[in-house]
């Protein structure tokens, strides 16, 4: 499905996958689930290309709904794969992978379904990339697309966004989503505390994001964002706040406004 200018969106209703078009080669942003090798054959058809069109594959980070076919792709394509470099360690020799441990967080019903689809797409599997080349904040990326890095750390260290300048399109991966991963429920939103490396980092890095000439935002799960990237943002910051509410009304340190 084209969300963008030359962007192209695929993968499942739980991880997004996408594809830059620019004069007939191709830029694969996020690499999802090992399952999706299908998906991404299927959309390839669909826009008449061949696997050999793809230059690049990108990843904003190293998580393993991610980075699933970016080493079959790289074999197959001959792409180069990109990721900041501090996301390569994880990369290539595995030494983080599989599901956070989405059942502590109690019977959730999106959350069994978003669990069971991943095992379903081997998420265990732990495929290591044999050759990365690490791109860095601010960096403008001479790949299809020619996206700038934007270094937005918290989800992961070296969590980063990719911003189409000319195509008014942010890619923004898991630092900002538009969908609770706890609940299904749309919206922008930051992923859950448990499967952030730091959440004060992540809401600091949404100030790299909210001042972006952007007008489509491109999340690593929910459905495209069209509309400024800082009214995304705000959101996202109301939503871990009336979070933050709740849980201390629960446990009964809620203070009255």
């Amino acid at each position: 499905m084209e969300v963008g200018a030359g962007v192209r969106r695929f993968g499942s209703r739980y991880i997004n996958l996408y594809l830059i078009e620019e004069g007939g080669r191709l830029t694969l942003l996020d690499a999802g689930l090992p399952g999706y090798w299908r998906a991404l054959l299927g959309e390839l058809e669909a826009i008449g290309r061949r696997l050999e069109d793809i230059d690049a594959v990108l990843l904003t980070h190293s998580h393993a709904d991610h980075r699933g076919i970016a080493e079959r792709v790289r074999i197959a394509s001959g792409a180069t794969v990109y990721a900041h470099a501090l996301e390569l360690p994880a990369l290539t020799d595995m030494t983080e992978g599989g599901m956070p441990p989405f059942f502590k967080q109690g019977f959730r019903p999106f959350i069994y379904r978003f669990v069971a689809h991943s095992v379903r797409n081997g998420v265990a599997r732990r495929v290591p990339v044999a050759a990365l080349t690490a791109f860095a904040d601010g960096e403008i990326v001479d790949v299809p697309g020619k996206p700038r890095v934007i270094h937005v750390p918290g989800h992961t260290s070296g969590s980063c966004a990719l911003h189409l300048e000319q195509r008014g399109v942010v890619f923004t991966g898991d630092a900002l989503s538009t969908i609770d991963l706890l609940t299904g429920r749309a919206g922008p939103a930051l992923p859950p505390d448990f499967v952030n490396e730091s959440s004060a980092d992540a809401m600091e890095s949404l100030t790299r994001l909210e001042g972006l000439p952007a007008q489509t935002v491109l999340t690593g799960h929910g459905e495209p964002w069209t509309g400024s990237v800082r009214s995304a943002v705000e959101i996202a910051r109301a939503a871990v706040f009336a979070r933050g509410v709740t849980r201390s009304a629960v446990s009964g340190t809620a203070r009255p406004n």
